[in-house]
Order: C-alpha cells, then sequence, then structure tokens
C-alpha cells in the first residue's frame, strides 16, 4: 500500500501541466497611531449632590442646587490635540425651559432622571478655563454646521455634536499637550415641586453623561 501511494504521488508531480482550484487572499491591517491618551474625572466620576430636603424646595420656580466642581483630565503619552463631546444617557428625562448660567435652551443642559415617569430637573455643566500642559487656554468649539473653532459665550458645555477643545486662539487651534485639564462645575436645578408628582417617598436625582474624546 505504502508503495502505490508513493507511486501516485511521483506521477502527480512529473504532471507538467495542474489546474488550478481556487485562490483566497489573507489582508493584514492596523493602523499606527503618534499617542495614546486616557480620559478620567480627578477625585472620581460620581457627582453627589448628597440629601435635599423637600421642605426647602420652591413650589413655583426652578430650585437651583450648590454647584460641585469636577475636572476632566486626558493623560497623553505623547503630546496631542484632543477634541471632547459630551452625549445625554437620561435625555428623556430633562425638562424643558430651564436656566442655566442666565441662558435658555434645551441643548444647554442634561436630564437628572424622573420619579413617576416625570423628569425631576436637570443639570449644566458650567466650563472653567482649561489647561495644557499647566499653560491656560481658551475653550473651543465647533460643530458639523460650523466647523471652524470659535469662541463659546454662553459658559456651558452643551450636547453633542456640539463639540470641544482648547487653545491659544480659534485661529491657531488645539494645544497638543501631555496633560489636559479641563475644569467644570456641575449645576443641578430641581424644577418647581408644584409640577412633581406628590408622594413622601424619597426619590433619586439620577443624571449621567458620557464624555467622547478624539484625537486631532
Amino acid at each position: 500500500m505504502k508503495k502505490i501511494i508513493l507511486a501516485s504521488m511521483l506521477a502527480a508531480a512529473s504532471t507538467p501541466l495542474i489546474a488550478q482550484a481556487a485562490s483566497v487572499d489573507l489582508n493584514v491591517t492596523g493602523r499606527v497611531i503618534p499617542t495614546s491618551c486616557v480620559p478620567a474625572f480627578a477625585g472620581g466620576s460620581d457627582v453627589n449632590l448628597g440629601r435635599i430636603f423637600s421642605s426647602t424646595l420652591a413650589p413655583d420656580r426652578q430650585n437651583d442646587l450648590p454647584q460641585r466642581d469636577v475636572s476632566l483630565q486626558i493623560t497623553c503619552s505623547a503630546p496631542a490635540a484632543v477634541e471632547i463631546a459630551v452625549t445625554d444617557n437620561r435625555g428623556a428625562s430633562k425638562v424643558p425651559g430651564l436656566s442655566f448660567n442666565g441662558s435658555r435652551g434645551d441643548d444647554l443642559y442634561y436630564g437628572l432622571g424622573s420619579t413617576q415617569g416625570v423628569g425631576i430637573g436637570g443639570f449644566g455643566l458650567l466650563s472653567g478655563q482649561p489647561r495644557a500642559d499647566g499653560a491656560l487656554q481658551s475653550l473651543l468649539l465647533r460643530t458639523a454646521a460650523n466647523p471652524g473653532w470659535s469662541v463659546p459665550t454662553n459658559g456651558l458645555v452643551t450636547n453633542a455634536p456640539t463639540t470641544y477643545s482648547w487653545g491659544g486662539s480659534p485661529a491657531a487651534g488645539p494645544a497638543p499637550a501631555r496633560l489636559h485639564t479641563f475644569p467644570m462645575k456641575v449645576a443641578a436645578v430641581i424644577r418647581a415641586t408644584s409640577e412633581l408628582p406628590a408622594t413622601t417617598d424619597d426619590f433619586d436625582l439620577d443624571g449621567s453623561v458620557t464624555f467622547d474624546v478624539f484625537y486631532l
């Protein structure tokens, strides 16, 4: 049996023309990026507004809660310019018509959760002055409709698709750095209590946003 198999193999090897059955490609792909950047919030990503007694809340106007400081830090392995966008994870609970930093517009703030299906309020992100490797920068923004960089005027970090970065000027554009620091304040508002369901039970504030960081 072994001799027969060997003879058959030799016969095939000596055949001058062999028909090709088929072929298949192997593609090897990837991307080399100049650096990697890691975002985090100094002190953690949870902002606890504490216990709020309903007796301290007004029934006929929005209730502004004490502001809380937060700071976004983006650490890069090499100098890089970045851009951020903020997406509301509780947008369905947003109460319309609230005012933040003297401005109105539902795209300016974020949802704060709901109780019995009724939105509780909202929160805005008041922008501080960012730094790139310790140097003060101007906050910049752009949109798909206006892709050139400009300086925001309402002092708020608003919903995507508006995106933000920072640099010396709009003309100079975003500044590259190893460490980006962007301070903000969380300004939460509870709607007039007369607009909330009557209840003797506690209910929780539940705001959530996602910060996406993009390389430039």
